[in-house]
């Protein structure tokens, strides 16, 4: 019966575990599913009929694949289908990624050859651009259906963008038009969340102003791209077009039509990711007392070779040299030139005749030079044509003094010139259509090189090659405003330091600057003299007269005197101050944003900075008073302020909270791009809004999304366009129910229970009491002075405040910021009493005063063993390993006793070894501790030495790595550490340093070429091979020192990676610094690294705000996350001497306390829940978190279990006792009736005493 009723219960159990794994796997499956949304729409006026598309997303975490699903539209189930021009050449859409459903793939392909996501082909008859109903199904069927909405009508040809994609695509509001094109697989132009894919870029937007649209014939056009601008990055490179010509690479260039006529000039920027955005601006060109004109083509080119282009040329070459002529591919794509011919005018004739055949490849962005042996081309002037395989036409030059009947005008060719000159195109591959403006002589020749244009003045013509003997003259060269530009000048130098101003070249030729002259406000010039490289910098040290600390003006001219640049900053009046740049005071200096970038408004193009880069790249960064790097700067010249601050009305905060702004000056002013925050890094950018002089402007919350503290005090900000702060009001403490922060007239802050939004501040209600902030350390030792810092007290209504201290211990003081020294161990009430006069506040601190000994590791020796050194390793001797060992040494004039103190390898490794009794390392004495001893196996690739206290916190830790046999470790008389093969265990160590020598990994196949660099990034890092030499960027997480001398921690917002450099020779880093990094890739202890050979290898390149830690499961850690920083929410389960466990029910990880964090341990007990942001590190054996600080570790509460254990426990300690009590009570009776029996003859005692025992146990 027992045997039956066992096999049913195994049988249903079975049946139940089947049903279980298939209703669950069916729901993930489901879950997966419901991951892939609609992101983009491009119908109809976004793209023609048969070119259109749908961008989808995998918004989840694990691939899905797409086979059998259908894209609905028009009612019908479009199907999907893969396409071989496609990357990904299957159905499967990976975790955090976009694919395109294309209406054709050939035609999408044909838009964009560059697309790299996947690609799925699908066909329908149109996507109405007034919307209508489409959807995402997984089947045919009609319980199939992932998504179904109908989408908004688009009015300006752009495609509609997903805003939210958390929230529902039923929702109109939560979708938008692209306001330029379309962000087809990247992340959506108005997307307010993050995908998950810190990879995904966002696309630049281009911008092109010019002060008019409409010109005359000769006119000089200022084209402007210099507004353009990429949310995620920088844009680094500009490419303008007339007609499909390429006309200008510079973000800011002149040019002036010689024909009337409609143009299209367009603008297409790249930013530091490929992403592209594109701008077009038509242009009506008139003759003088016209207002139009029929359309002209400027350009001669008649062909679809646009970008192929005759680029350089040589008709006089010097002696035993031959003619040549180069050719420039700007296009992207590949040009076979097999049958293409060039060509050489017939003089008084249409015809040309051949000069040499091709049969070339032209890859993209790239130089053919052709040369000849005999003199073909005319010094004096010639025409010269390139032909493709259809006798076509590609590009034509004619220069000199050429005429034929189709040209007979030779005031637009290019100039001729002699040997040992070239004539070249100004801008590698600008072609408009003008010999003249394209071409210019240059007497330094690249051929197969760019271009680099070194003006020749008044170069007489030689005659030869049957061309004529007529001589030409190039006229001076004419120079445009903003071919260079005042870069950064410092007028109020550091103590022992010079006033400088530095140029910066916009162009791509060398410029002598002979005759230049800059100017200050007096009008004192400085003559210039050298030369300017293209893209260069040339600084004016110590220029003539005084640059005024306050405000002034500077002036460059060149040598016609003609304007070229003007700054003007501080305070100096040219008629409008509000354009001016700020004033940079010692020790800071005044650069552009951007280098040579001139928008032609100084308040817009310079900032402040503190790192002064004469002769270099602009780096833009500042600090705090506490020394902090910001990335922001402080304008000095505003009239738009924060007036009123509403954070806490009655009811709802979420409608009625506002920021008021106020304009306290004299113009109307634009705050268009203008931005609010609060103390968070979210950003509110002003759409649009006029404020006129005396004029108040109220933003709600419900408008900015801003949502202010109510406790704990907040920041308000407010930004220029250019990402300077403007104004910024913080407020302390708690905000009062309908109590609105104000400003006073005197720029003071206080509450007021009158809220006056969009009016006039009126201070009313009663005074606040002062709000009481203390810094001070809670744990300091006996007869140390401490430190108590109260000076950010604060008097809501900006009250004189006065201090008084309580120390517990008999003694006070008076004044914000006080030290005072304990002479006793024991815990103190330190108390703290601050008066406004009116009213006054109180606050009480708790401090522990405790022994020396008794805060290090739980060492209670007399000696200062924190000066002990690792001084040499020995890790992999010549044979046995057996001979391994450390030597350590004592730097200081005493004895030190190690005893108690422990020695180890890394984490993990072998077990560590304990110093026995009367361990003794004399003065200066280098002591030798063997493997034979301490029975510590170092590691032959690499390890770690630590010397512990007795409770395993680290005194001291070296890591090393390429380790080679026979050679030590060892520390030199300058404490750098270096690998040697003199060997000096017990003796000062003698450096005769080895070659380098590479890691332990062999990299096959390469060649012993120089490695070419792969430029990637850290999402792609780990996708390269280990040996190749890379560069990515980043922002650092952590300095080095923390973590280990001898690496930091670099991240963006979605991977890492560690940085290592074995001499340490780092560049002054801080956290948020953000960093381009060139080295090798290298592993250790299976982590993926990036190892650096020298200091150069790191580049700072600016500042940022730090990442935060993304918030994963730990049952999802693993290779994608190694080096990320990463933020877990659990409970501590387990605390050690140097790491803690944290489990957040998926699993659980090791939380390791380096020792240069000082984080401590002890203000956390199994139990807590916490929240932990540390960097994801691998060892050999398992993931560890690192926390950079103790603010890394903040904890959020105690678990209920915890504390339901903990009152169990004290209930069975008191049973426990209770019992221990009654039975040694019970004893003890037991004794004295024992000895009473003893003397009894009867037997009635036992029988009592066996009533009263049973009694008394029964309690």
């Amino acid at each position: 019966m027992k045997k039956k009723f066992f096999v049913s219960i195994s049988f249903v159990f079975v049946v139940l575990a089947l049903f279980l794994s298939v209703f669950l796997f069916s729901n993930f499956v489901h879950g997966a599913n419901e991951d892939i949304v609609i992101t983009e729409i491009c119908p109809t006026g976004c793209a023609d009929s048969n070119y259109q598309w749908v961008e989808i997303y995998n918004k989840g975490n694990d691939d899905v694949d797409l086979s059998g699903w259908r894209f609905w539209e028009g009612s019908t189930n479009h199907t999907l289908s893969t396409t071989t021009l496609s990357v990904e050449k299957n159905f499967i859409l990976k975790a955090h990624n976009y694919a395109v459903i294309a209406q054709n793939d050939l035609n999408f392909f044909q838009v964009y050859p560059n697309f790299s996501a996947l690609v799925l082909d699908s066909s329908w008859s149109v996507l109405n651009k007034s919307g209508e109903e489409i959807g995402l199904k997984k089947g045919s069927g009609e319980n199939d259906f992932i998504e179904k909405f109908i989408y908004k009508q688009i009015e300006n040809n752009h495609s509609l963008e997903k805003i939210d994609l958390s929230q529902s695509a039923t929702d109109e509001n939560n979708w938008q038009e692209n306001p330029v094109d379309n962000t087809v697989g990247q992340k959506n132009y108005w997307s307010v969340v993050d995908n998950g894919d810190g990879n995904q870029n966002i696309k630049p937007v281009a911008k092109i102003i010019t002060n008019s649209t409409e010109f005359k014939v000769g006119e000089e056009i200022n084209f402007d791209g210099s507004q353009s601008s990429d949310s995620d990055g920088q844009i680094i490179s500009y490419t303008w077009f007339l007609n499909n010509n390429t006309l200008s690479t510079s973000s800011i260039f002149s040019y002036s039509f010689s024909n009337a006529g409609q143009y299209s000039v367009g603008l297409q920027v790249t930013d530091d990711q490929d992403g592209v955005g594109y701008d077009n601006l038509q242009l009506n060109i008139v003759v003088e007392n016209t207002t139009t004109t029929p359309p002209t083509n400027p350009t001669s080119t008649e062909n679809n070779y646009f970008g192929v282009v005759l680029n350089e040329f040589v008709s006089d070459p010097v002696l035993d040299e031959k003619e040549w002529v180069e050719i420039y591919n700007s296009l992207t794509s590949t040009i076979d030139l097999k049958d293409w011919k060039l060509q050489e005018g017939v003089k008084d004739s249409t015809s040309t005749k051949k000069i040499v055949s091709l049969d070339n490849i032209l890859e993209p962005n790239s130089f053919l030079v052709i040369s000849w042996n005999s003199s073909v081309l005319n010094n004096s002037g010639d025409r010269i044509v390139l032909v493709d395989d259809s006798k076509n036409i590609v590009d034509e030059v004619r220069y000199g003094d050429w005429i034929d009947p189709d040209d007979k005008d030779v005031n637009d060719n290019a100039p001729a010139t002699s040997d040992p000159n070239a004539v070249a195109r100004i801008v590698d591959g600008q072609n408009i259509g003008n010999n003249k403006n394209d071409f210019a002589i240059t007497s330094q020749p690249t051929p197969g090189e760019p271009n680099i244009i070194k003006v020749i003045e008044n170069v007489p013509v030689s005659s030869g090659g049957g061309g004529g003997n007529s001589s030409v003259e190039t006229p001076n060269k004419i120079y445009n405003p903003r071919d260079i530009v005042i870069n950064e000048l410092v007028s109020d130098p550091s103590d022992g330091e010079e006033e400088f101003i530095e140029l910066f070249n916009n162009t791509s030729e060398i410029i002598d600057l002979t005759n230049w002259k800059v100017a200050d406000g007096s009008e004192t010039e400085t003559a210039l003299a050298e030369e300017i490289d293209p893209k260069g910098f040339y600084v004016i040290e110590k220029p003539k007269g005084n640059l005024n600390n306050a405000g002034d003006l500077v002036l460059l001219t060149d040598p016609s005197g003609k304007e070229i640049d003007k700054v003007v900053y501080g305070t100096w009046d040219d008629g409008n101050i509000y354009d001016n740049a700020p004033m940079a005071s010692d020790p800071y200096s005044l650069i552009r944003k951007v280098d040579g970038q001139d928008a032609d408004n100084d308040y817009y193009d310079f900032v402040i900075t503190n790192t002064i880069t004469k002769g270099s790249k602009n780096i833009f960064s500042m600090t705090n008073e506490e020394g902090k790097q910001m990335n922001e700067n402080v304008v000095l010249q505003t009239n738009v302020i924060i007036n009123e601050v509403f954070p806490n009305p009655k009811g709802s905060d979420s409608e009625d909270e506002f920021i008021e702004l106020f304009n306290n000056g004299q113009e109307t002013i634009d705050l268009k791009d203008w931005k609010l925050s609060d103390s968070t890094t979210k950003k509110y950018t002003i759409k649009q809004g006029i404020l006129k002089p005396s004029d108040y402007l109220v933003f709600k919350r419900s408008m900015t999304g801003i949502a202010l503290n109510n406790t704990g005090g907040d920041e308000v900000k407010l930004y220029s366009p250019n990402g300077s702060v403007v104004d910024q009001a913080s407020y302390p403490g708690s905000a009062s129910e309908e109590q609105s922060y104000v400003r006073n007239e005197d720029a003071t802050w206080v509450w007021s229970s009158k809220v006056t939004a969009g009016t006039k501040n009126i201070v009313e209600g009663k005074s606040a009491a002062p709000i009481i902030a203390i810094d001070a350390d809670t744990e300091i030792a006996v007869n140390q002075w401490a430190n108590f810092d109260a000076s950010d007290t604060v008097s809501p209504d900006g009250k004189k405040l006065s201090f008084n201290w309580d120390f517990g211990d008999g003694s006070d003081d008076e004044g914000a910021n006080v030290e005072h020294k304990f002479l006793k161990e024991g815990v103190y009430s330190v108390r703290l009493k601050v008066d406004d006069g009116t009213n006054n506040s109180e606050k009480e601190l708790v401090v522990t005063v405790k022994l020396n000994s008794d805060f290090v590791g739980g060492y209670n020796g007399t000696n200062d063993v924190s000066v002990l050194n690792i001084s040499e390793i020995l890790p992999n001797p010549v044979g046995s390993d057996t001979t391994e060992f450390v030597e350590l040494f004592n730097p200081t004039d005493e004895d030190l006793d190690i005893s108690g103190l422990k020695l180890d390898d890394e984490e993990g490794g072998s077990k560590a070894y304990t110093f026995p009794d009367n361990t003794i390392i004399l003065a200066h004495e280098y002591k030798v501790f063997g493997r034979q001893d301490t029975k510590l196996a170092l590691n032959n690739t690499s390890d770690s030495v630590r010397i512990l206290y007795p409770d395993g916190t680290i005194i001291q830790e070296i890591r090393f790595d390429d380790v080679v046999e026979g050679v030590s470790y060892v520390r030199d008389s300058e404490g750098t550490w270096l690998w040697t093969s003199n060997i000096t265990p017990g003796a000062e160590n003698f450096v005769a340093i080895i070659p380098e020598v590479k890691g332990t990994k062999i990299i096959k196949g390469k060649s012993n070429s120089v490695k070419s660099v792969i430029n990637t990034t850290l999402g792609k890092l780990r996708d390269e091979d280990i040996g190749d030499l890379v560069f990515v960027t980043g922002t650092v997480a952590v300095e080095s020192g923390v973590l280990g001398t001898q690496f930091f921690y670099m991240v963006n917002e979605a991977s890492g990676l560690q940085v290592y450099m074995y001499n340490k020779d780092f560049p002054k880093l801080e956290i948020g610094d953000m960093v381009e990094v060139t080295g090798e890739i290298a592993e250790s202890g299976n982590e993926t690294r990036i190892k650096l050979s020298q200091k150069s290898d790191i580049k700072v390149v600016g500042h940022t705000d730090l990442p935060q830690g993304q918030s994963v499961e730990l049952a999802n850690v693993g290779e994608s996350y190694e080096g990320s920083l990463l933020k877990v929410s659990g409970e501590i389960t387990e605390i050690k001497t140097s790491y803690m466990y944290v489990d957040d029910g998926t699993e659980e990880i090791k939380v390791y306390f380096k020792a240069g964090t000082g984080i401590k341990k002890d203000v956390f007990q199994e139990g807590d829940l916490v929240t932990v942001t540390g960097l994801l590190h691998q060892t050999k054996t398992e993931y560890q978190l690192l926390p950079r600080l103790q603010n890394d570790i903040v904890k959020t509460g105690v678990t209920e279990d915890f504390v339901t254990k903990q009152e169990q426990t004290k209930q069975e300690n008191n049973a426990d006792m209770a019992e221990k009590y009654l039975t040694a009570t019970a004893g003890g009776m037991t004794a004295i009736f024992f000895g009473l029996f003893a003397k009894s003859s009867g037997g009635v005692i036992l029988t009592k005493l066996k009533i009263l025992l049973k009694k008394l146990f029964k309690k």
